[in-house]
């Protein structure tokens, strides 16, 4: 009723309501023709090269996302133009080595703030401080609590559950191979669902003292189903969030309620884990432990909530999706998690789908692991981090299928910043495109073929031309992976 005598104020004598729809669309068209047109011939990022149809609109690179294909449309802007592209209004693509310190700050001859991280893709936490988000004096002081999981002394520790569940994986496995279907051995197992129970419950018993029992069960936890309905729903979120925050308002509104309470429960069910998983102290050699032990020191010491959302990280670093996400909301809490990592499930499928593919590159390892190593004993986490030829196996495993190939977006300052020798305006997203710098010939010869032999020292002639620097699938500097030894 406000808006009927409003617009009866405002718009002339006598106009319809078909007159009013009219006059919205020609308005809106001028403001699209305006709008195309300043992107294409007046923005600041207008020399830099790229499709003319990505410069005008961001509407094309969502169109991407959201069918799933921007990774690899990317990595063919690139083959065409080169180390940088406009891959939308405000974003370049990047795919050279310099940008890892001129970005993300990753030269420890010279270390430097890298560019700040994106708000739109990493919102900060109104309950607490999350590691992905959080400013940089909560960052220290997460990092130093987190990273102390992760060393080499905490990591010796956890090797008793790891070689638990493996011995249980391999188990299942050969219980599931010798399944008969209609009276014939059926022998076909989904490896990339099973590496998923496997390390979800590996992680969780890590992280909440207790395993998923997914490798027990066969099938997720209901709790991880809901955690990746969630994450399906994340792409389209975050780019109408792009596009107006408006809209994601009005989308909240008209979301059914059932959508709410099934985001409610998994925080509630990763709260109540967590708490059992308090009461059981500091005596175990896990991740927990590390986050509790420095309770007592009220500088470091970690909020409940901060608790909570390092669980919630850690589980979602050993599940299998390969985006990074971002929820620009919790309807229930008005808080906003973002999540992102590097996922260990999403690896260990890529790389023995390489292996598979690549038999030479299969019977090589197999010979040269058997012959290394005489027993089950000896296959430590100490020895195999010494394994020269196994070392070179990951590391092209990790060049050739990247799982967050294209998620490390930045946000320029007001004052701009200085990207490979060229002044980049402020406010501009910038990226590291993995999956495109990797498989780049201007960075490695025989970009696409499976080579390990390119990462053993000293290298074959063909390639010490590569630029091995390039490849930093963890990231750099002072954010980069916790968990990348």
């Amino acid at each position: 009723m406000l808006l009927q005598r409003l617009l009866v104020m405002i718009l002339p004598m006598g106009m319809t309501w078909q007159g009013v729809m009219q006059l919205f669309l020609e308005i809106s068209a001028l403001a699209i023709i305006y709008k195309t047109h300043y992107n294409l011939y007046r923005h600041p990022l207008r020399k830099y090269p790229g499709p003319w149809w990505l410069a005008a609109s961001r509407l094309p690179y969502s169109f991407f996302i959201l069918r799933g294909i921007a990774t690899t449309r990317t990595r063919e802007l690139h083959d065409e133009y080169g180390h940088v592209v406009r891959i939308s209004p405000d974003t370049l693509s990047y795919t050279c080595k310099q940008v890892w310190f001129d970005v993300y700050g990753g030269d420890l001859t010279r270390p430097r703030a890298g560019v700040p991280k994106d708000p739109l893709y990493y919102v900060k936490q109104d309950q607490g401080s999350d590691i992905s988000s959080a400013g940089d004096a909560d960052h220290r002081r997460l990092r130093r609590i987190l990273g102390r999981a992760f060393s080499g002394r905490a990591v010796t520790l956890q090797e008793k559950y790891l070689r638990q569940y493996i011995a249980l994986f391999i188990s299942r496995l050969r219980q599931q191979t010798r399944q008969t279907l209609n009276g014939r051995q059926a022998g076909v197992v989904n490896l990339t669902h099973w590496l998923n129970l496997l390390t979800t419950d590996i992680i969780g018993e890590l992280t909440f003292g207790k395993a998923f029992g997914g490798l027990e069960d066969g099938e997720l936890h209901p709790w991880l189903n809901q955690l990746f309905w969630v994450f399906k729903t994340s792409s389209f979120i975050r780019e109408i969030n792009r596009w107006s925050t408006l809209v994601t308002k009005a989308l909240f509104y008209c979301t059914p309620r059932k959508v709410f309470h099934r985001q409610h429960a998994i925080t509630l069910f990763c709260q109540e884990a967590t708490a059992r998983r308090v009461q059981l102290g500091t005596g175990r050699p896990d991740f927990m432990s590390e986050m509790l032990e420095n309770a007592e020191n009220q500088s470091e010491r970690m909020t409940q909530s901060e608790v909570e959302l390092a669980a919630m990280t850690l589980i979602i670093a050993g599940s299998e999706t390969g985006i990074m996400i971002i929820l620009p909301w919790d309807p229930l809490t008005d808080s906003s998690p973002l999540f992102p990592k590097l996922l260990v499930a999403t690896m260990l499928s890529g790389t023995i789908y390489l292996l598979c593919t690549n038999p030479g590159v299969l019977r090589a390892l197999t010979d040269r692991i058997r012959a290394d190593f005489a027993q089950d004993s000896d296959l430590n986490l100490v020895n195999l981090q010494q394994h020269q030829f196994l070392n070179a196996v990951l590391l092209e495993c990790l060049r050739l299928y990247p799982p967050a190939p294209d998620s490390l977006f930045r946000r320029t300052t007001t004052s701009g910043t200085i990207i490979m020798g060229e002044f980049v305006p402020p406010q501009t997203c910038v990226t590291m495109n993995l999956w495109a710098a990797n498989r780049s010939t201007l960075n490695f010869h025989r970009p696409d073929e499976m080579v390990p032999e390119r990462w053993v020292k000293p290298c074959p002639p063909e390639f010490q031309n590569d630029d091995r620097d390039v490849m930093k699938p963890f990231s750099v500097g002072d954010r980069d992976c916790l968990g990348k030894k």
